[in-house]
């Protein structure tokens, strides 16, 4: 047997685990309602949207931690997510979004996951 095999889950495989099983739940009884009734179910909450990825691109919280490395992909989902949207960011946080990827700029080329990290 080896290592990873002989390990107990981690908190993050049992957090998945849960989450995947949730949804199997909503899909299987998504599954059961006719079809004009799905569609009624189906609204885009789009404002709620919008807010929430705003929200990240000005402040990721703690349970973004481990993306860390990420900031400058995370940046360019947000934007393209409020893009698809059909909304653009403000002015103020278009420049506060530009000056952080400026400071996530290699020297000598490319870009790192955030300030004062090594880039590829």
């Amino acid at each position: 047997m080896d290592e990873m095999t002989s390990s107990s889950p981690t908190v993050s495989q049992r957090d998945q685990w849960m989450v995947e099983s949730q949804v199997f739940q909503i899909y299987q009884l998504f599954a059961t309602i006719p079809p004009n009734a799905q569609s009624l179910m189906l609204e885009l909450q789009r404002d709620k949207h919008i807010e929430f990825l705003t929200k990240g691109l000005r402040h990721l919280g703690p349970n973004f931690s481990v993306l860390d490395a990420n900031r400058p992909w995370l940046c360019y989902w947000i934007i393209h997510s409020i893009a698809l949207l059909g909304e653009s960011i403000g002015d103020e946080l278009q420049d506060n979004t530009v000056e952080f990827l400026n400071r996530c700029k290699d020297p000598n080329g490319g870009f790192a996951g955030g300030p004062g990290q090594a880039s590829c």
